[in-house]
């Protein structure tokens, strides 16, 4: 992406923020500059977060027997299931 693309985004991020969360838009923004600025970031998709989230609780669940159950929760098939809990997905 060029340099001025990147303020607009940047300047978009903002805006987004400050709909969001008011007055604690700068700060966020701050936050974040101090964390990463100078580096360059590739943010996850969202769907990726999601399948993150729901394998940590698939783990949290599991008890060592319930491979069916939590297929069936959370529907998917026994074996990705298994995956998740080996840690392979």
């Amino acid at each position: 992406m060029p340099r001025g693309e990147n303020k607009e985004v940047i300047a978009d991020l903002f805006d987004q923020l400050h709909t969001e969360f008011g007055k604690l838009a700068p700060q966020i923004i701050e936050t974040m500059v101090i964390c990463l600025g100078g580096s360059r970031v590739t943010f996850p998709d969202v769907e990726f977060l999601y399948r993150q989230e729901r394998d940590h609780r698939i783990a949290i669940e599991f008890n060592g027997v319930n491979y069916d159950e939590l297929a069936i929760k959370y529907r998917l098939s026994v074996r990705h299931v298994r995956n998740i809990v080996k840690g392979e997905s």
